[in-house]
């Protein structure tokens, strides 16, 4: 068998050497390329999912399409033209009947004009007073808030304490077209 000068053993040794630099230069080579491609692509990603919120977000469409949906609003509005106030006078009286209420006060007190978009709608106004138990009277305003009408809102409430009784106040007011 044949031995190995010193000077081949240190170019042999020098070689490995370089192949493994070699290698391990190859290999981070390759990773940082894989790793910018990956980047890349979570790029353009990004860019394509702002794209497709600009157009899913864009403002002047939303605006444009919020206009058009207050003009349908207006034209198939689902505002009552009129209010039977004997009808809404047995709804108020069952309201009071099942919140055990018995006395109270009810009386119309106008209308007055409310905009929503750009629609003028009157809103008919009904004045109500009443004294009871505090449970009794929440229960009554959860009462009248279910009321059959869609455009139904209660407003001006004042509440006050005379003892272990309870002076409420409230407008109701129904929108009308």
């Amino acid at each position: 068998m044949r031995r190995f000068s010193r000077f081949q053993l240190i170019l042999i040794v020098a070689i490995v050497a370089l192949l493994a630099v070699d290698v391990f230069l190859a290999i981070g080579y390759f990773q940082a390329v894989n790793k910018r491609a990956d980047l890349e692509n979570d790029i353009a990603d990004k860019e394509n999912a702002i794209a497709a919120m600009e157009v899913l977000y864009n403002i002047d469409a939303l605006t444009r399409q919020l206009a058009e949906a207050e003009r349908k609003l207006a034209e198939e509005a689902p505002f009552p033209k009129e209010i039977d106030p004997l009808e809404l006078m047995d709804h108020i009286i069952n309201a009071m009947q099942e919140a055990r209420i018995d006395s109270y006060t009810y009386k119309p007190s106008g209308g007055r004009t409310e905009r929503i978009g750009e629609s003028t709608y009157t809103g008919v106004t009904y004045a109500i007073t009443t004294g009871e138990q505090l449970s009794r009277l929440i229960k009554l305003l959860n009462l009248i808030e279910e009321l059959p009408y869609d455009t139904l809102k209660t407003s001006d409430i004042t509440l006050s304490s005379a003892g272990e009784t309870w002076d409420l106040k409230f407008n109701v007011v129904i929108l009308i077209q």
